[in-house]
């Protein structure tokens, strides 16, 4: 039986790994994390809650990116999020 830690950790390499596009990450990850049943941890669940927050401001709208760089992330940003979250779910 997995846990919500590998779970999760799967989701990203999923979305690292290119088998996800940003796009569809993006949707499974805030459709997962809003609806997640099992109880996760304190350390856990303030990760994945600072990760649901830049995953749901990455756009690929330039107006956006260009109006307010500081709260909405490119692919890029994205990327570098969601490596982040995986080295800090292997110090879990």
């Amino acid at each position: 039986m997995s846990t919500p830690t590998q779970d999760y950790r799967l989701l990203l390499e999923r979305y690292l790994s290119g088998e996800l596009t940003a796009e569809r990450f993006q949707s499974m990850y805030l459709d997962r994390f809003k609806t997640e049943q099992q109880r996760l941890d304190e350390p856990l669940f303030e990760l994945l809650d600072g990760l649901f927050g830049d995953v749901d401001s990455f756009t690929k709208d330039p107006e956006l990116l260009a109006g307010n760089p500081n709260f909405y992330l490119d692919e890029e940003r994205l990327r570098e999020e969601v490596r982040r979250v995986v080295k800090q779910l292997s110090d879990l």
